[in-house]
């Protein structure tokens, strides 16, 4: 049997409704994570009593020099200092 002869699976009327409120609160939820990532973030160079390109240098861009994503840097960053070891 090839692919030509299989009919085409279209989702419902319900199922995209379903798959609509999944990505809604998915994108909702992302949303607030980063929101208060750089809540985190902003917290911490206050914190720190650094300016923003002091903080850039020091902190995060040895990460970004070692491989890591800026959205993981401000995490371990954030991580590092609201959960000291």
């Amino acid at each position: 049997m090839s692919i030509y002869d299989k009919k085409a699976l279209w989702p419902n009327a319900e199922e995209v409704k379903n798959a609509r409120e999944d990505l809604r609160l998915r994108l909702m939820h992302e949303e607030l994570e980063c929101a208060l990532q750089f809540e985190a973030v902003n917290r911490l160079i206050t914190d720190l009593r650094v300016d923003t390109e002091s903080f850039r240098k020091l902190w995060v861009q040895p990460l970004l020099t070692a491989g890591a994503t800026l959205e993981v840097a401000l995490v371990c960053i954030a991580q590092s200092h609201f959960q000291p070891n």
